[in-house]
């Protein structure tokens, strides 16, 4: 499995265009063969900073992404858009698992 991470930084005058051409990547992105999970969310305490969490089959279908219509036509309308470049770390992942959830105690005792 493949999990890139990035950070985006929109303009504030400009969140609700970045969050519309975000919204139209993140739907296609949904859609595309080997996506297992695509999505942005505002970072709390700091308007027009995003983080895009995503979660692919494998390099092959990550790449397929950044050379798809919608990839490219999401950096074209938010690239003006944008206060700095955006950031994205991509991690090769041979296993994940989800924990147990943590035991419950009652406060009474």
């Amino acid at each position: 499995m493949i999990v890139a991470i990035g950070d985006v930084h929109a303009q504030i005058p400009q969140r609700t265009a970045v969050e519309s051409a975000m919204r139209t990547a993140q739907s296609a992105a949904r859609e595309q063969d080997g996506c297992l999970h695509y999505g942005f969310s505002e970072a709390l305490g700091e308007p027009g900073h995003y983080v895009i969490v995503q979660r692919w089959r494998d390099r092959n279908a990550l790449e397929a992404h950044y050379r798809s219509a919608s990839f490219v036509g999401y950096q074209t309308a938010i690239a003006p858009l944008l206060v700095a470049d955006s950031e994205v770390e991509i991690y090769t992942v041979d296993d994940a698992f989800r924990p147990q959830a943590p035991p419950r105690f009652d406060q009474d005792e």
